[in-house]
């Protein structure tokens, strides 16, 4: 599950401080001009739970009283606003504007520590050009590779859920998102990190969820273009190298900077198919990566170039529909990469030096991959009632990546040196790190899908206190299917070197050699049932209680 919505909530009163029950309170969406009208109850006290995150205007109104209106309330994933209203005697024609005082955005009804990121704030906060950089602005989030990417209250990376409408992202090996969007169509990114509710499996971590922007009766849009590469950056870091002569001795070598040149354009549109009714909202935004470098192969000896051509691509649209009951969307993410020529890094004892020879790096010349992650939602909200609405979702996510331009050659990879080794021939004498080919496991195809169908309940009561009921359930099937070898294994040469295995020890005229014959290859599934009850008991103003219980069969 995922949340798809903020919710707002208050007390109406009169100039004396009494409540009053009876009052329309209508909650308009200032982009997609969605209305929900609500009457409050007996206590004075209404509460929307089912607002899309953005900006509304609230009105009030009461017949003997003077209209209420708060014109500008920013709705935030996952939070409840709270928004009071005083009516005065007077002509409902009459209107009071509430502006002298902003909207509280702090949910004092929540157990759960959540960090939320608004579409308005993108543009201001230093960050990639990936949601899941946002991450970082939220207290308790540290990142490292050592750890696995991010890391919340001190779990792995492993343990986080990623979600993009819903449809949850994560890899099935290490746990990182496997999509990423560009900011241009969000509407807001939250990450939970502490008290998450009973409706999220599997998030031992945080949740980072993104939710996608809808068109509106306006029709908007935007260009973009953004650069990063070497015209505007430092160069690259010193190396710490081993002398291969004697393996002890280290030192530092500056390599010289090289041609990267990272090139982004495109647009979004959004707008109205049906005024107040019918939305649409699209975005595309590939992405150039053109880098070269320029090596001396052989430790120096043979000057030569190896290119990297890159193509990422973003392609997102979404059709959405609104009513004051229904409120319905599909979507559509599409994100693949195309990458021709491999860099190997540099290994040797002066700058740009690499140990292997130009013949030897040949395949990087061509060698690449493709990816092509795809994921699709489809999502229906129904208001039950002034308290109750039924949402029923559904997704798919399909992540597959090959290799491309890989040489089927077997790979011989020199562990120690032949140099200067009597009885061998000159053409096949060479440090430690010579090869006639890069080793490569060649993956054919390592495809994941993920399906998932899911509906939840959510109703408001009073009963000593304010309740926020939530119970759902959900099926998911996962199912990975890959198929990655060695071209004939790989070959580790041992010149002048005895090998001991298993108690047994030996050795060639020349040494010895070992050969590797690894890979993956068949298809594994899995099928996940969960069912979940929770209730959010505000019991007073100063005591909120979060009850939840979570059952998985998987």
């Amino acid at each position: 599950a995922q949340e798809r919505f903020g919710s707002m909530t208050g007390v109406v009163r009169d100039e004396s401080g009494g409540v009053l029950p009876g009052v329309t309170v209508v909650i308009t969406n200032k982009t997609t001009r969605r209305t929900v009208s609500l009457v409050t109850d007996r206590t004075g006290t209404y509460r929307a739970n089912d607002l899309e995150p953005g900006r509304y205007s609230v009105r009030f109104e009461l017949s003997g009283f003077a209209r209420s209106e708060t014109p500008d309330v920013a709705v935030l994933l996952g939070k409840a606003i709270e928004i009071v209203a005083t009516l005065k005697v007077g002509s409902v024609s009459e209107a009071v504007q509430v502006t002298a005082e902003a909207a509280p955005l702090v949910d004092m009804h929540t157990t759960t520590v959540a960090h939320n990121v608004t579409a308005e704030e993108f543009d201001r906060l230093p960050k990639t050009r990936s949601f899941q950089s946002i991450a970082l602005t939220a207290p308790s989030v540290n990142s490292g590779e050592i750890e696995g990417g991010f890391q919340v209250n001190g779990a792995s990376g492993a343990e986080n859920a990623f979600m993009i409408d819903g449809v949850v992202t994560n890899s099935l090996i290490n746990g990182r998102s496997r999509q990423d969007t560009a900011f241009e169509y969000l509407q807001e990114v939250q990450v939970k990190t502490t008290g998450i509710p009973a409706e999220y499996g599997g998030a031992l971590g945080g949740v980072i969820s993104a939710v996608t922007k809808s068109g509106g009766n306006t029709v908007r849009g935007e260009a973009h273009y953004y650069y990063e590469g070497s015209k505007i950056s430092a160069g690259p870091v010193k190396r710490l190298v081993l002398s291969p002569v004697d393996d002890r001795t280290v030192s530092y070598v500056q390599d010289h900077k090289q041609p990267d040149n990272r090139n982004e354009f495109g647009g979004s549109l959004g707008g109205p198919l049906i005024s107040d009714t019918l939305f649409f909202f699209g975005s595309v935004s590939p992405r150039l990566i053109r880098r070269t470098s320029a090596y001396l192969f052989s430790n120096g000896t043979t000057p030569g170039n190896i290119e990297q051509k890159q193509t990422l691509m973003q392609a997102f649209g979404k059709i959405s529909y609104a009513s004051s009951r229904v409120n319905a969307y599909g979507t559509v993410l599409y994100t693949p990469t195309d990458s021709a020529g491999t860099l190997p890094p540099y290994n040797g004892t002066a700058p740009n030096y690499i140990s292997s020879s130009q013949a030897g790096n040949a395949a990087n010349l061509n060698r690449g991959f493709k990816t092509d992650e795809t994921s699709t939602t489809g999502h229906v909200d129904i208001m039950l009632s002034n308290a109750s609405f039924l949402t029923v979702r559904g997704g798919y996510f399909r992540d597959k990546y090959q290799d491309t331009g890989i040489s089927n050659t077997t790979s011989v990879t020199y562990q120690t040196s032949s140099v200067g080794l009597a009885g061998v021939p000159a053409n096949v004498q060479g440090p430690i790190g010579t090869q006639n080919t890069p080793r490569a496991l060649i993956t054919s195809h390592d495809t994941t899908t993920r399906g998932f169908v899911s509906a939840d309940y959510n109703q408001t009561f009073s009963a000593k206190g304010s309740h926020t009921l939530k119970g759902g359930g959900g099926f998911q099937r996962t199912v990975n299917d890959v198929s990655a070898s060695y071209p004939g294994g790989y070959v580790f040469v041992y010149w002048n070197r005895a090998f001991s295995f298993s108690g047994t020890t030996g050795r060639g005229t020349y040494g010895y050699y070992e050969v590797n014959d690894r890979g993956i290859q068949g298809t594994a599934g899995t099928d996940m049932l969960s069912l979940y009850l929770q209730d959010q008991w505000a019991v007073n103003g100063r005591l909120t209680l979060s009850l939840g219980v979570r059952t998985e069969t998987e």
